[in-house]
């Protein structure tokens, strides 16, 4: 058996890019896990990683030893359970809907989520943002409320892939969060960990995400799918567009609120159809519902009203208050609120995903050092879609800020990534 490379000749082979086994991989993990190596080269792979990309193997390495590094359950004892995992993306509030709605349909949702990284909101974070609401769970309280309940969110718990929360913290303190290969192993390493037996990989492509391109959004969905075949796991997947923030809103409490108008089966299209496709999807491959039903069972379970109520039961186990879903005074909201105005008429050509969700991170929505706190109330609410005719001086979007200086400079901030073509909708 061949010697692996030492850490450092993992990153200088990858930097030059000359073959480094996968064997090597694993080995340069391990060392950065038990302090034999150091952040710094692991900062240096993960930089790597974003402008080269990965080499094949080298991602289902990774995720192998983030998920040896903890404990793993495996939940099948409970019935049939399952996952919403998400790569990210600017607005993504589909995991708030699509988890109570695949819980509306018998599946239990057992659901470790991340906090946000780089300039994409986290549904642990999001969560955080309801009254109450309690999601660092110990990990025997996630487990029987999921026994009981069917439904258990939680932040992801540092006894499961712990070594994934240590290398999340690193790539998002320096800029190394966007590499779909990283982006991969870590979503599954959490996942497989957890223990549900069917999992919906929600893969978002586009400026908004931290996958670039459609191609490259399938390409990562197969690399999940084939992470989670050896550990006998259904899986079906997702493409989303997000050039544009999906949805309407971008931050914490404001996301919520979008997912409470989803569940009382209103809000934006394509958040409600992701969502039901989700949870849908989820759902036949748990096998709670028969295949090709899915979708249907799910858009019923919105109408009658059984997804909310199942939404309202989980929040308030977890100490949150149920009111969130249908009561906007119920969620904390920003003191200041300004038009982003477009600068001249026009039809919207595109909204960049990645600058508004940059300014959310600014205005306190996301973090900029390792220590901040996250602000539950700020954000931004795009008020228009790529296509649409504006006039000179009409609202854009709407700035939500702790004060007024922060709500100006946010405002200017955002403008720029609302773009304004002729009539015809060309930039």
């Amino acid at each position: 058996m061949a010697v692996p490379f030492a850490p450092v000749e993992v990153v200088e082979r990858t930097r030059r890019g000359d073959p480094v086994d996968a064997a090597s991989v694993e080995e340069f993990v391990r060392r950065w896990i038990d302090g034999t190596s150091d952040d710094a080269l692991m900062s240096a792979w993960c930089m790597l990683a974003c402008t080269r990309g990965l080499p094949e193997g080298h991602a289902d390495a990774l995720m192998r030893e983030l998920v040896a590094s903890g404990d793993r359950l495996e939940l099948g004892r409970f019935g049939p359970t399952g996952d919403v995992v998400t790569t990210g993306a600017v607005g993504d509030g589909v995991p708030l809907a699509a988890a109570p709605l695949a819980a509306a349909l018998g599946v239990r949702v057992a659901q470790m989520a991340s906090r946000g990284l780089g300039h994409a909101g986290g549904t642990a974070d999001k969560l955080e943002a309801i009254p109450g609401m309690e999601v660092d769970l110990e990990l025997d309280r996630w487990v029987r409320q999921l026994r009981d309940e069917g439904i258990a969110v939680a932040a992801h718990h540092g006894r499961l892939a712990p070594a994934d929360l240590r290398l999340s913290g690193l790539r998002d303190a320096t800029g190394t969060v966007p590499a779909p290969g990283l982006v991969a192993a870590s979503a599954m390493a959490r996942a497989l960990a957890s223990g549900a037996e069917a999992l919906h990989l929600e893969v978002p492509y586009g400026s908004g995400a931290f996958v670039p391109d459609r191609e490259a959004g399938l390409a990562t969905a197969a690399l999940m799918e084939r992470m989670a075949a050896p550990w006998g796991r259904a899986v079906t997947w997702d493409l989303l567009d997000a050039d544009a923030p999906l949805g309407r809103m971008v931050g914490n409490a404001l996301e919520v609120a979008e997912a409470g108008e989803v569940l009382r089966g209103a809000g934006p299209d394509d958040l409600r159809a992701a969502a039901v496709r989700a949870a849908g999807r989820l759902a036949e491959s748990a096998g709670t519902v028969p295949a090709g039903e899915g979708e249907a069972r799910a858009g019923a379970a919105l109408a009658d009203g059984s997804a909310l109520a199942r939404a309202e039961r989980w929040v308030e186990v977890q100490g949150g208050d149920p009111a969130v879903w249908t009561d906007e005074g119920a969620l904390p909201s920003a003191p200041e609120r300004v038009d982003v105005p477009a600068p001249r008429a026009g039809a919207v050509a595109g909204i960049d995903g990645r600058g508004v969700g940059e300014v959310v991170r600014w205005l306190g929505a996301g973090r900029l050092h390792p220590h901040q706190s996250i602000d539950p109330v700020v954000g931004i609410e795009v008020l228009v879609r790529p296509g649409d005719v504006v006039e000179e001086g009409q609202p854009m979007a709407v700035v939500h800020a702790r004060d007024a200086w922060a709500a100006a400079e946010a405002t200017r901030m955002a403008e720029p990534w609302f773009r304004i073509g002729d009539g015809g909708g060309d930039a």
